[in-house]
């Protein structure tokens, strides 16, 4: 089967929750308020196991439904380490719900869905921990690149500096590769770079 992205915006902001699948395995990435139930129904349809919880960085609109989604499927809840501490509170919403790690990802990590095989990269700018996930000619950018933006720097753990090098970073990928980011529509390395 063929790897399968489903974006889920849920959330006041909305945020982009994302069903990424590959036979009967899942993963749930950046479970936004309200995201929960749509992403195990939309697994159920794909009779698929949601095997994994993953956060790009630990903004609350992207991880409040982490333990909605732990208590139901059972699934590890992943994050860089830089931004663990941001799971157990949030000053910006009075609906968090608090999560606890149980992995940790690092920069060049290798996470293997299926057949498929997911890169971590630490991007860091928008929080210290922020992450984005690269399988070929696909990119989980997180708030660290959007459609014509990227992510906000002056928030506490952003950098102005360590986002222009995430930045960089992420243009050496090839033109092709679809972006999927946190908020909004999704766009591609050659759209977003061609200009800069």
């Amino acid at each position: 089967m063929a790897l399968e992205i489903l974006a889920i915006p849920s959330g006041p902001l909305p945020t982009n929750a994302y069903l990424v699948c590959e036979g009967g395995e899942a993963w749930a990435v950046d479970p936004a308020p309200g995201s929960a139930q749509p992403l195990l129904e939309a697994a159920r349809e794909r009779n698929a196991r949601i095997t994994r919880i993953i956060n790009t960085h630990g903004h609350w609109d992207h991880v409040t439904d982490n333990a909605a989604l732990r208590k139901a499927t059972g699934a590890p809840i992943a994050i860089h380490a830089q931004d663990a501490p941001m799971l157990g509170r949030s000053e910006f919403s009075r609906a968090f719900i608090p999560s606890h790690p149980d992995d940790f990802l690092e920069s060049g990590q290798v996470l293997n869905l299926g057949r498929y095989v997911f890169r971590v990269l630490h991007t860091p700018g928008h929080t210290a921990g922020s992450i984005c996930l690269l399988e070929r000619g696909v990119l989980l950018s997180g708030d660290t690149l959007f459609r014509g933006a990227h992510g906000r720097t002056d928030l506490p753990g952003g950098s102005d500096e360590e986002m222009r090098a995430s930045l960089r970073k992420l243009a050496t990928l090839p033109r092709e590769t679809i972006v999927y980011p946190g908020h909004g529509e999704q766009t591609t390395i050659g759209e977003e770079f061609s200009g800069r």
